[in-house]
């Protein structure tokens, strides 16, 4: 049986966080499991709201809570910083704005690593997800997504997943959707703080997936729903994540060894999103994929280069 390390990056969002952590109080059949609710905050959140979470953790039977005030900002530092807090067999993350409506998520998470050993990650669906015909053809012709459900796109990018929610069988992944996974605690411990990975840290949990996949197969339980009440926007200006989008999946090429087609096919889902953002007007996004074009672009980039290597 494994115990369960729950990390929740988290940044001025009291009202989110407080809705993810009652509906993880309200999980079922997991009474021999032990549980760490470890906050990792890059904000603030006052002392009597942090006394509310105490008392929803003591709902559960052997459960702890933790409170993490991070001096350093970025989700990225949040997942790496939380893997030196956590000391379960299993780390499972999830957005501040995701909510548990199964009562039974944890359970049948845990279900599906005991059906093999070879299991080092486990994901789940974010409800509502969806893409049309149309969407799935620009998405595959932009090389945004994969034909292929569990498969990155030829740039590295996780279009795909947006295919989840018609799957009825658990199935291998290359994919995780950062709102709610879990992975082997021991199977991230390549994990370091790149430091590119800044802020938002666009594709940071295909980094993850990246790094456990080393030491055994990645999984998507379509089971395991939660609703994701993202908001529209990056709480990051338009043009910092559309930089971040370029150079995260540049860095991400690199870490999976990919070969020339890969970078390629990244210079050409680049291109396209300049010309999208550029018909929409929304000029800053526009001139953030520009810059990450010339990112790409040149030759003299490769300063990290040492975060990348065996």
């Amino acid at each position: 049986m494994f115990d369960v390390s729950i990390i929740i990056p988290t940044r001025n969002r009291v009202q989110d966080l407080t809705r993810c952590l009652e509906s993880i109080a309200a999980q079922r059949q997991i009474n021999d499991t032990a549980l760490e609710l470890i906050i990792v905050d890059d904000g603030d959140i006052p002392q009597k709201v942090l006394d509310y979470y105490l008392e929803l953790a003591s709902r559960l039977k052997y459960s702890e809570l933790v409170y993490y005030k991070k001096t350093r900002p970025g989700v990225w530092l949040s997942r790496y910083e939380a893997l030196t807090l956590a000391h379960h067999d299993i780390v499972l993350y999830f957005d501040d704005d995701a909510e548990l409506d199964d009562p039974l998520y944890i359970r049948k998470m845990i279900d599906t690593y005991l059906q093999d050993e070879s299991i080092v990650g486990v994901g789940g669906v974010a409800k509502g997800l969806q893409t049309s015909s149309f969407g799935r053809l620009l998405g595959v012709l932009t090389c945004q997504m994969s034909t292929s459900p569990g498969k990155l796109s030829p740039s590295s990018l996780a279009g795909s997943l947006l295919y989840w929610n018609e799957a009825e069988a658990m199935f291998e992944t290359e994919i995780f959707h950062g709102c709610n996974m879990s992975f082997k605690r021991e199977s991230l411990r390549d994990m370091l703080p790149y430091p590119w990975m800044t802020s938002y840290a666009v594709g940071d949990d295909l980094y993850m997936c990246a790094l456990a996949s080393k030491y055994g197969r990645l999984v998507i339980n379509p089971e395991l729903k939660i609703l994701h009440h993202e908001s529209p926007r990056s709480r990051d200006r338009a043009g910092k994540v559309a930089m971040a989008t370029a150079v995260n999946h540049y860095y991400l090429l690199n870490l999976r060894k990919a070969g020339a087609s890969g970078y390629v096919a990244l210079m050409w889902t680049l291109l396209y999103l300049t010309g999208k953002e550029t018909l929409k007007r929304n000029m800053g996004a526009a001139l953030g994929y520009i810059k990450g074009i010339g990112f790409v672009l040149n030759p003299l980039k490769n300063k990290y280069r040492e975060y990348l290597t065996d």
